[in-house]
């Protein structure tokens, strides 16, 4: 059981080691390939709760302006159901409000999502985890020279400011864009065999960046209504995923989101 002397704090890069075990025994290992990286672009918004000097509990929330996305929620499997995942996301959520976020979003697993709805969280749409077989060398290249255009396009997409994430992978990664005239009609990123974000202004922009970047990808996060693309090209279901959300509607596009950056970046 835990004690009430658990203690909640802020996770740092010497930590990551143990938050990586944490997300691999609770099941999360695309989160454990993940951690490091959120921690890089939000380096105060991942917590986690220590008892005994162990690491037993996890969440963390990238700030997107006012919109927070909560992400790797994860706790010990032998103390699970004793309110720790509670206990670390209400800090995480208190802590992000502070620093200015009204509305929290988050790819809920089913099991997670009962813990979720107890706390405000409602349902927005569908969304999965896919996989396919590791692929080869996909037609991906700097998108550097289009940084201007990409971030434009998604901030209009999903109704925030996330150019701290997307920046990073446009430096960092590779992927794809495609212009109809002078104006960008989609982009995709594929990093570390992961492919996302993939955002189109025309579902057809969309499936062509799919297509041509799926080679090169493992898994992706995605909305649902767009699992005949990424059938098409090889991907299987892995796990479904529900988007929620604590607080005002966000204008999101979801037609135009064919895959997320991933289930715990949005």
């Amino acid at each position: 059981m835990m004690h009430d002397s658990a203690m909640v704090r802020l996770l740092v890069a010497a930590d990551m080691p143990a938050a990586k075990d944490l997300l691999v025994d609770s099941g999360l290992a695309g989160g454990a390939a993940n951690v490091a990286r959120y921690l890089r672009w939000q380096p105060d918004g991942v917590w986690g709760v220590e008892e005994a000097g162990r690491l037993v509990g996890m969440a963390s929330v990238l700030r997107y302006g006012t919109v927070g996305f909560v992400g790797c929620m994860a706790v010990s499997r032998a103390l699970q159901g004793q309110g720790i995942g509670r206990r670390v996301l209400e800090h995480a959520q208190a802590e992000s409000r502070r620093a200015g976020v009204t509305t929290f979003l988050l790819e809920a697993t089913e099991h997670g999502a009962h813990l979720y709805e107890k706390l405000g969280y409602v349902h927005d749409y569908a969304s999965a985890l896919m996989g396919r077989a590791a692929g080869g060398a996909c037609d991906a290249v700097s998108l550097v020279r289009d940084r201007d255009a990409i971030l434009a396009l998604d901030r209009e997409t999903v109704g925030c400011d996330r150019s701290a994430m997307i920046n990073t992978l446009i430096d960092d990664a590779h992927g794809a864009t495609i212009r109809s005239g002078d104006r960008l009609a989609g982009f995709g990123i594929v990093s570390d065999g992961r492919l996302g974000p993939v955002l189109a202004r025309d579902p057809d922009v969309g499936r062509a960046l799919v297509d041509r970047l799926a080679p090169g990808s493992s898994y992706a996060a995605i909305p649902v209504e767009h699992l005949a693309t990424f059938e098409a090209n090889g991907f299987a279901l892995v796990k479904p995923l529900s988007r929620m959300r604590l607080g005002a509607h966000v204008s999101i596009h979801v037609d135009r989101v064919l895959a997320l950056a991933s289930p715990g970046a949005g």
